[in-house]
């Protein structure tokens, strides 16, 4: 949350104050969130998530689970998510992932949604395949504009393209200074639907809620002093 992150126009944006996301999940999405971005966080939470799947419908060992979950927890971090989630099926095959970003520049009044028009369809990673569905939106947690489409993802060193849709919700939060970018992404074209709607289902719970403070240290009790 305090890496610098970057908004589509290149500009370095961060959150201004400290907070993070929560949505309340139900079933159809892990929360992948990172608070300390090491390997042993990943992996205490990994194996905490994959004890949540029923050992009868996997259709992967539990290891390979835990270990694909923790280096996708892991494999985020540099964007500088407040909220990191996965989508898979009961037998555990990954389906979509989902990250919530900041953006917020201290003494910089936020752009507000008109005025944000020309970011809405940018990606740093892809170009837009076809007409894209833009559509404005009313959270409870504030306006937001909602983008769906398909992109075009150039593989590494430029060896031909990958194809994944997108649904993304950018979010001007009331009360706050900062854009939050809501992305969801996937690759099974077959589950457009289902994804869609894990997606779009979930949002109106998004919030954001105060970092807690971290607990004092306990002091040792002093010892009695002698007459």
């Amino acid at each position: 949350m305090e890496r610098e992150q970057r908004s589509p126009d290149g500009r370095a944006w961060g959150p201004e104050d400290d907070f993070i996301a929560e949505f309340d999940f139900g079933g159809g999405w892990l929360d992948l969130t990172l608070h300390e971005g090491t390997r042993a966080e990943a992996r205490t939470l990994a194996a905490r998530l994959v004890g949540q799947f029923d050992p009868l419908r996997l259709g992967v060992s539990k290891a390979a689970l835990q270990q694909e979950l923790e280096e996708h927890a892991l494999s985020v971090q540099d964007s500088g998510p407040i909220l990191s989630a996965v989508a898979y099926t009961d037998s555990g095959v990954f389906l979509a992932d989902m990250n919530v970003i900041a953006y917020g520049e201290d003494g910089v009044t936020r752009p507000t949604p008109e005025e944000y028009q020309g970011m809405l369809l940018k990606w740093s990673y892809a170009e837009v395949k076809g007409d894209a569905r833009i559509t404005e939106v009313e959270l409870p947690i504030g306006p937001a504009v909602r983008v769906q489409a398909v992109l075009v993802e150039k593989r590494r060193l430029g060896w031909g393209k990958k194809l994944s849709e997108c649904v993304r919700y950018w979010v001007w939060p009331t009360g706050h200074e900062e854009i939050l970018l809501v992305e969801a992404r996937w690759l099974n074209f077959e589950r457009t639907d289902e994804l869609t709607d894990l997606v779009d289902r979930v949002m109106p719970s998004l919030r954001l809620v105060p970092v807690p403070p971290e607990p004092e240290p306990t002091r040792a009790p002093e010892p009695p002093s002698e007459l």
